[in-house]
């Protein structure tokens, strides 16, 4: 007769195992281990888990490291930058690109200075009174490090010093601004003293020579009107761009960065909190009979469509020229790139830009004729 013993001791330990996956096994007597191939699998989740918390542990030392690595790179990268501010804070004049061609073909180009015109004497050349040969690229800093900013600035300029020691009467917007821009020393100092501001708001004789001449949002001609948050010269670059754009197609004076503003107010195209609304860049250029286009962004449709005459503004992501939101004007290009006027940086304006740096920062585009 066959032995079945060893069958029934087998399935026994197969019931048994499968009792205890189950949560079912007791034992036949109290504090009775589990079986030893349970016990290894138990041993085996546990290393595995102690396992992925070793990986997650080092995985975060390494994210750590990284962005302190990154934090250490950007502080060198702006003492260098510094470093180049004392070796030449002002532009001479022989320093400034001349175009040499508005596009590939030989059409006259904006110069900065005519010979022999000389400007009004009631009206301050303030591109070159402000103009420094390099700005840093703009950051999104809190008030505490907009102050160690202004701290290092301050030790080679003589308004940022005295701006720093009174900090305390400059809005905070102010100061952020003047930090991503040292250019603005001037307008921020004095827009605690409003006699010092000039009571002049039409263009000098020196503008009026160039094809292209460069308006600044924080020029005190215009900059200290109200608009928006705060004034044109903080929030006011895409009625300053406008302004740059009408000038150059129609040469109309009366088309300042404030009468532009004060259309943006009436008809409801400044939006508390964001800034100028893309509408008035479509809706304000009819009013003075110019056509608008938006087409798709080619490197390409640019050069065409400044070829035809036109002139461009670009709305820009944050990158080489602001931290949140901008608008630039765009008016010609060469070989090196394109000539592009900053109404809040004469430096970034004095610049050629190849497509490449400017094609990822633009959001959208308008071409007006």
């Amino acid at each position: 007769m066959r032995d079945d013993r060893g069958y029934r001791r087998r399935d026994a330990f197969r019931e048994r195992d499968e009792a205890y996956r189950r949560g079912e096994f007791r034992g036949e007597s109290r504090g009775r281990q589990a079986p030893p191939r349970i016990r290894r699998q138990g041993t085996s989740r546990k290393r595995r888990t102690i396992g992925l918390l070793i990986v997650c542990l080092l995985l975060a030392m390494n994210l750590f490291l990284f962005l302190e690595l990154r934090w250490q790179v950007r502080r060198l990268d702006n003492a260098l930058n510094q470093m180049a501010r004392q070796a030449n804070l002002t532009w001479k004049e022989e320093d400034i690109p001349q175009p040499e061609a508005r596009t590939q073909e030989d059409v006259p180009n904006p110069t900065y200075g005519s010979a022999g015109v000389e400007p009004r004497e009631d009206v301050v050349d303030y591109v070159s009174l402000c103009g420094l040969a390099q700005v840093d690229m703009p950051m999104d800093r809190s008030p505490e490090e907009v102050l160690v900013c202004l701290q290092e600035l301050s030790r080679d300029n003589e308004q940022i010093a005295e701006i720093y020691k009174q900090h305390s009467r400059y809005s905070d917007d102010m100061l952020k601004a003047l930090a991503n821009n040292p250019e603005m020393a001037d307008f921020v100092m004095n827009s605690q003293n409003k006699e010092a501001r000039p009571s002049y708001t039409g263009l000098s004789e020196l503008e009026k020579s160039q094809d292209y001449p460069l308006f600044l949002q924080w020029d005190p001609r215009w900059g200290y009107e109200s608009y928006g948050d705060d004034n044109i010269g903080l929030s006011g670059c895409g009625p300053t761009c406008l302004s740059m754009a009408m000038y150059y197609l129609l040469r109309d004076e009366s088309i300042t960065p404030k009468t532009v503003a004060d259309y943006s107010m009436e008809n409801g195209h400044y939006v508390f909190g964001t800034g100028t609304a893309w509408a008035l860049l479509e809706e304000f250029p009819a009013t003075c009979g110019v056509s608008v286009e938006q087409p798709s962004l080619s490197e390409q449709t640019m050069k065409n469509a400044l070829d035809d005459g036109g002139v461009i503004i670009c709305s820009m992501s944050s990158g080489d020229f602001t931290a949140a939101g901008h608008f630039i004007v765009i008016y010609g290009y060469d070989a090196k790139g394109f000539y592009v006027n900053d109404s809040n940086c004469v430096a970034r304006s004095r610049e050629k830009w190849e497509y490449g740096t400017l094609e990822h920062q633009i959001k959208h585009m308008w071409v007006y004729r």
